[in-house]
Parts: structure tokens; C-alpha cells; sequence
């Protein structure tokens, strides 16, 4: 995870190098590369931690290439018939000198950084002579090291040259020059081996002709060296930086003249650089082949909430045309049921009210601070002789209404048994916002729109799509609901949660009707619009966008505390789409959703907030998994935000918390934390509530539903004839029983209190 945090930093400084929009990424290769399509700068997964020398030397190198090496010059190399190495080691002299004077502070980078990978003999020149060495490895050493390598006079005058390139063309041609030097040279040291192996009486006309090569070698060679007179390294290299690396005009006539000369000299193979092989060789001991490839996403830099998101008039002002056809006796029994309801738990609602002002105040007393205000205390004035406090104090409170609290609601068919209780949770914690003055907003996440456009062979880009933008994460299977908010009127909260009410009704009249036969099941009740209708578990997908919406909903109410609660009964379908070009099977080269291999890490990337996050679970991660993941984004992405989950369990009639469900959720094994599970059990039963901590949350409860049909009435039970002390202990054990029934506001009084 060091590793991951690392890298954005690196990124940062690969985008300021390379003056664009530019990622570093870590993935099997063999070598360090730049992807010019995707612009990422890819370098390779290493075994062991490199230092932040080498690191920032392969960053600043591979920007280099990306600046200043086209495309088209592996095809020019090949064209000419010479190694790719020999190149390779002059186009990273004339590269890395760019690079070092325009951005002076990487030369020491460079420095050090070549100095810790000829320690550890990357360039297989450990205990050897150098002036042995060919010339390309010479040139190559003195370069990246300055090491003293034993040049000629021939030799000195290339590696002059190698400083004065400017351009991709000056590479080839003194390529072309440096191997035909080579061969030239090569056939030389043959003939003088034939020399010295033919017998005394044989012709001496080889010795002329060998005569004759040798001064013409040596009169070339003063040439250069009148040539090169009155010129530098470092005059060199500033004409590099000032060209960009753009070849000249005049320089096309003369590279075409040196192209056809030397074709013939350096044919492929001819010259290797032995030392550049050797470092590709170190690289790949030093990479890390058995770890998994990775995949990197970003999230969406910027969500468009207004596709995004249903605002609340909006379903008000749908479901109002959807339901004016229920006759009135629909209407008045939802009338009469919001009011007992109303009724019923307002006691409960004052009493947490209560509770919540208590640990308020106290909480805040604790971190009160006293200060003298600079008023003198005329009360204390008499006593100016031995007292010399005699000003009046004050005591300063801090703010205690600067919370606000983003609720998301699992919109998703298996919550149709759990939503009546999920509704009344959520209806007491609205009444308890409205009484303490707390801005808050809930939404419903759902696939529904997404199924819907299927249904009817729609494209899947619908109106809640996102803006498609290469590398960004796919999440164009979500849509957000807002059901309530603070800013609601009291008419529009109580006409949506009677709305709320009609559709919990519709989803549970079955199940109900299963257990309790005096349920009232209204067949006139019009459906559940099917836009509002229940759907998938795109949890994943609403926690990737999590980060802009609530930061919108601070901008907006100006709170400075926020608590983000999920509420879902199952894990999150998986978010396994990512924008990118297809594979390499496809003609078409647009950007469009493509799966995630199933075998690779993933990193994730918020670039506007410049975290990361990794998950290391493979395909795995793409459901529980990759939750836990983005719940750590976000809590680097607002890491003043408090992020609290509910899981709302519920089986069979009586609404227990099911085994599996509780070994899964806290990482136990039935074989082998069975007094674990049993503890788990009594404690749901007692308590009604199981606190987790392995889930990715800062707070993760478990909570059962209940039984199904179940009313408040029901948990006061009073006999007849009973006395006044039997009557106040029964009525104390049904207040406990709703304020325990009361969990998800139990909590959220601790955490905003």
C-alpha cells in the first residue's frame, strides 16, 4: 500500500515533467515503456523497493521519450539495418541530457540513481577493463555514469557527437556513423591478425594496403577533430533543450548522404550494446514476474449529479400523478396509518431528542474553554487587595450545530421484507434531524433504470450516464434517488413518507400475508411506479461517486461534521467496467466499457483529490471485496467524514440474523469459532444489535429486522388486576424495548452527540 501512495507522488511529478495529463502505472513488462494513446507511463512491478533516486530517474527518463522520441523511429532503425541497442544507448544520452537541463533539479536524480544500479552491477562491468569495451558500450557507460572508460582519439571524437545530437535523425545517422566506425574498425585488427600470421617470404602488398588504411583513419580523425574545435558537452546539450527535439531542415540532405553510405557498413548485428543488454538483463532480475498484473481506474473526476440523481420534487411530483387514481379509502387508510404512527413513536423521538442534548452538553462542557473577556467584575473590585483576578470571564462553548448526516438507502429487491422496518427507522431518525436542527439527506440507490433500458432493448447509455472518459470507471448502472431531505417542506416529508408507506406496503403485503392473516392487503392500492420500483445492489457504484455527492451536500448545508450512513441488506453486485479501448481482437478503437480481468489487482485513483487505493483480491475483489476498498478511498477522499453501515438481517417470520450471514460478515468459520457464533446470537437476541469491525467502515451494526407484521403495540404487555409497581415494570421494559428497537438512532446520537 506504501508503494501505491508513492506512485500518485511520482505521477504528480510525471505530469509537471511532461507538462500534460500523464499516469504512472506499475505493470508486468519487461522493461519501463510510454503508452502514447492511454499516456501512461508504464514501468515495471519490481521486486524489492527501489530508491526514490532510481525511481524518479526511470520517471524522468521515460518523460523524456515521451517529449522527445517519435514514433516512427523503431521503423527508421529497421529500415536501416542496425541494432536497436546501439540507438537505444544514443537516444537516451540525447534524451536524458534534455530532460537535465530542463529540469536542472533531476541531474541529481540521475546521478545518484545510476550510481546505486552500478553498484549493483547492472551494466555487467564489475572488474572489467573498460577500455576493453566496444565503443556503443564506452559511449554508454561514460553517459550514464561519467565513469572514465579509456576512449581513443576516435572514440572521444563519436562520444562528442553523441552530446551534440539534437534531433531523432542526429540519433540514426551517428548510429549508422558509430557502426560503420565499428566494422571499419573490426576489419582492421583482422588484417593486422593476418599480418602477423603470414610466413616471412610471403608478398608484402597487404602491408601497403594496411599502410594506406591506417593514414587514411588517421587523417579523418584530425578532421573531426578541426571540426569539433570551439565546441562543448555542455553547448551540447543546451542546443538540445532549445530544439525540443525537432529535426532541422538542413539536416535531411545530409542524413539521406550518411543513410546510403553507411547501410552498407552497418549491416544488423554487426554492433551490440553488450552493456545495454546487460542492463535490460539486471531489470529483469530485479522484476517481480510471479505478481499479478494490475489494472488501473480512476474515479470519475467529475459526477454530473444532475444526471445522476432524481431530486425529491421530482418523485413527488411523479408519484402524485402515479397514485391520483387510488380511490379514497386507499388514501384514508394511509392517512390513519401515518398518524398512528406519528403517535406512536413520538415519545420515543422526545426521548432521544433528550438523550441527545444530554451527551451534547456534556461532551461540549468537557471541551469548553474559560477566557477572560478584558470587562472588569465589579462584584470582585472589593477585593483588589489580595485578588488580582477581578476580570470577568467566559466560558466558550464550540459549535455543537455544525453536523449533518448523507443517508443511503438500499433500493434493491431483496429489501422488500426488510423495507417496512427500514422505513420506520428511517422516518424516526427524519423526526429526530427535524427536531435537533441537523441538516441531512437521504438517498436510494438502485440499478433500476439500467434494467429497465434492457427491458426494453434500450442502450444501456441512458440519461443517467456518465460522461465517458478514458480510464474512468463505468457507473452508468446507477442511479440515486433523494426520498427526504432538510430542505423539505413539513406537507412535501409527510406526502413522501405516505408514499414511502404505499410502496413498503406493496412489496410486503405477500410476505406478510404469509404470517399474519389480519394484515390489510388493499387491492385498489395503484403498483409501484416502475421507475421507483426495487432493483440490483449497485453499492459499489454509489460508493465511487459517494465523495461528490457529499461534499455537495456540505457545500450546501455548510457543515463541517458529516456522517455518511449505508443501509443495505446484501453485498454490492460488482462495478467491473472500466472505459478503455478494446482488445486487440476488436477493429473498433472507440473508448467503451471493458471488464476488468478478473485476475488483476486493481488500483484505484481519485486524480482530483490525489489518493489511491489497491486491492490485491483479484476477482474477488469485485464484490465484498472491492466495497471494503472504496470505503477506504473514501475515507481518504473525506477524511473528516464518519462512515457508518447498518446491515438489516432478517429471516423467516421471526426476522433472526441468519448463521451464514453472521460468519461472512465478521470472518468467522463455523468449525472453528463456534463459541464465537453462539456469543454473536445471544447478544443479537439481547441487544439487537452486532457491532463488526471488518467491513471497511469506521462503524458496521448488524441488526435483525424483527418479526414480520409486528407492532409497537405488542411490546407492552400488561395484565389484568396488576399492581401500580408490576404496571411501572412493565412500562419501563417496553420503553427499553423501543429504544432498543431504535438502533440505528441509539448510534447515530453517539456519533453526532
Amino acid at each position: 500500500m506504501r508503494e501505491v501512495i508513492s506512485q500518485m507522488k511520482k505521477s504528480t511529478i510525471a505530469k509537471l515533467l511532461a507538462e500534460e495529463d500523464i499516469s504512472v502505472v506499475h505493470k508486468k513488462t519487461r522493461t519501463a515503456s510510454f503508452d502514447v494513446k492511454k499516456r501512461e507511463l508504464v514501468l515495471p512491478i519490481f521486486k524489492t523497493e527501489i530508491s526514490n533516486d532510481v525511481y524518479d530517474m526511470f520517471v524522468c527518463h521515460e518523460v523524456g521519450h515521451s517529449l522527445w522520441t517519435p514514433l516512427d523511429m523503431l521503423e527508421k532503425i529497421h529500415k536501416e539495418g542496425i541494432d536497436k541497442s546501439v540507438v537505444n544507448v544514443i537516444e537516451d544520452a540525447r534524451i536524458e541530457a534534455m530532460i537535465q537541463n530542463r529540469y536542472p533539479g533531476s541531474r541529481k536524480n540521475f546521478t545518484q540513481g545510476y550510481k546505486e544500479l552500478l553498484q549493483r552491477d547492472f551494466f555487467g562491468i564489475n572488474n572489467k577493463d573498460l577500455s576493453k569495451l566496444n565503443v556503443i558500450d564506452k559511449i554508454n557507460i561514460y553517459f550514464k555514469t561519467g565513469l572514465d572508460v579509456g576512449f581513443t582519439v576516435e572514440e572521444k571524437l563519436l562520444a562528442d557527437k553523441v552530446a551534440k545530437c539534437k534531433t531523432a535523425d542526429d540519433v540514426i545517422k551517428l548510429a549508422i556513423e558509430i557502426s560503420g566506425y565499428h566494422k571499419k574498425k573490426t576489419e582492421e585488427e583482422k588484417k593486422k591478425e593476418l599480418k602477423v600470421n603470414v610466413p616471412n617470404n610471403a608478398p608484402k602488398q597487404e602491408d601497403s594496403e594496411s599502410s594506406e588504411s591506417d593514414s587514411g583513419s588517421s587523417n579523418d580523425a584530425e578532421e573531426d577533430v578541426q571540426d569539433s574545435s570551439g565546441d562543448d558537452m555542455q553547448d551540447g546539450q543546451d542546443d538540445q533543450a532549445d530544439t525540443g527535439g525537432h529535426p532541422k531542415q538542413e539536416d535531411k540532405k545530409e542524413d539521406g548522404q550518411v543513410g546510403r553510405e553507411g547501410a552498407g557498413l552497418g549491416a544488423k548485428g554487426d554492433l551490440v550494446s553488450h552493456t545495454d543488454s546487460a542492463y535490460q538483463s539486471a531489470m529483469d532480475g530485479h522484476n517481480d514476474y510471479k505478481a499479478k498484473d494490475r489494472t488501473y481506474v480512476n474515479i470519475p473526476k467529475k459526477t454530473d449529479l444532475s444526471k445522476l440523481m432524481v431530486p425529491y420534487k421530482t418523485m413527488l411530483s411523479d408519484l402524485k400523478e402515479h397514485y391520483k387514481k387510488d380511490p379514497d379509502a386507499v388514501n384514508d387508510y394511509f392517512n390513519t396509518e401515518y398518524i398512528k404512527l406519528v403517535n406512536d413513536n413520538k415519545k420515543v423521538v422526545q426521548y432521544m431528542v433528550k438523550e441527545f442534548e444530554m451527551k451534547k452538553q456534556a461532551d461540549l462542557y468537557k471541551r469548553a474553554t474559560v477566557s477572560k473577556t478584558g470587562v472588569l467584575n465589579m462584584s470582585k473590585l472589593h477585593t483588589y487587595k489580595y485578588n488580582d483576578d477581578l476580570f470577568a470571564k467566559m466560558t466558550t462553548i464550540p459549535g455543537a450545530t455544525n453536523h449533518g448526516m448523507v443517508m443511503y438507502v438500499d433500493w434493491s429487491g431483496s429489501m422488500a421484507d426488510n423495507m417496512e422496518f427500514t422505513m420506520k427507522q428511517l422516518f424516526n431518525l427524519i423526526w429526530f434531524c427535524n427536531r435537533t436542527k441537523i441538516p441531512f439527506q437521504v438517498i436510494a440507490f438502485s440499478d433500476r433504470e439500467h434494467r429497465i433500458s434492457n427491458r426494453y432493448g434500450e442502450s444501456n447509455h441512458n440519461k443517467y450516464q456518465q460522461d465517458i472518459i478514458l480510464g474512468d470507471m463505468c457507473i452508468e448502472e446507477l442511479k440515486l434517488i433523494e426520498l427526504f431531505s432538510s430542505n423539505m417542506n413539513k406537507q412535501e416529508q409527510e406526502e413522501q413518507m405516505k408514499n414511502c408507506m404505499k410502496m413498503y406496503h406493496q412489496w410486503t403485503s405477500y410476505h406478510q400475508s404469509r404470517f399474519n392473516d389480519n394484515y390489510a392487503t388493499l387491492y385498489d392500492l395503484s403498483y409501484v411506479k416502475e421507475e421507483y420500483n426495487l432493483g440490483g445492489t449497485p453499492l459499489n457504484h454509489a460508493l465511487i461517486c459517494a465523495a461528490d455527492v457529499v461534499e455537495n451536500f456540505q457545500k450546501q448545508t455548510k457543515v463541517q461534521k458529516t456522517n455518511v450512513i449505508f443501509l443495505t441488506d446484501g453485498d454490492s453486485h460488482s462495478c467491473e467496467y472500466v472505459y478503455d479501448y478494446p482488445r486487440e481482437e476488436y477493429k473498433d478503437q472507440t473508448v467503451q466499457p471493458i471488464s476488468i480481468p478478473y485476475d488483476h489487482d486493481i488500483v484505484y485513483a481519485d486524480k482530483k483529490r490525489m489518493v489511491k487505493a489497491m486491492s490485491v483480491d483479484g476477482m474477488y475483489s469485485y464484490r465484498g471485496g472491492q466495497t471494503k476498498v472504496l470505503l477506504d478511498m473514501l475515507k481518504k477522499q473525506l477524511p473528516t467524514v464518519n462512515i457508518v453501515g447498518f446491515f438489516v438481517e432478517g429471516r423467516g417470520r421471526h426476522g433472526r440474523v441468519d448463521v451464514n450471514t453472521i460468519c461472512r460478515k465478521m470472518g468467522w468459520s463455523r468449525g472453528r469459532d463456534e463459541q464465537k457464533i453462539l456469543d454473536a446470537q445471544k447478544k443479537l437476541k439481547k441487544d439487537k444489535v452486532l457491532v463488526c469491525t471488518t467491513q471497511g467502515y469506521d462503524e458496521f451494526y448488524i441488526l435483525p429486522r424483527g418479526p414480520l407484521g409486528a407492532t409497537e403495540d405488542e411490546v407492552l404487555t400488561i395484565k389484568e388486576g396488576a399492581k401500580s409497581n408490576q404496571i411501572a415494570k412493565a412500562f419501563m421494559k417496553s420503553s427499553g424495548a423501543k429504544t432498543v428497537n431504535r438502533q440505528l438512532l441509539n448510534k447515530f446520537i453517539g456519533m453526532v452527540a
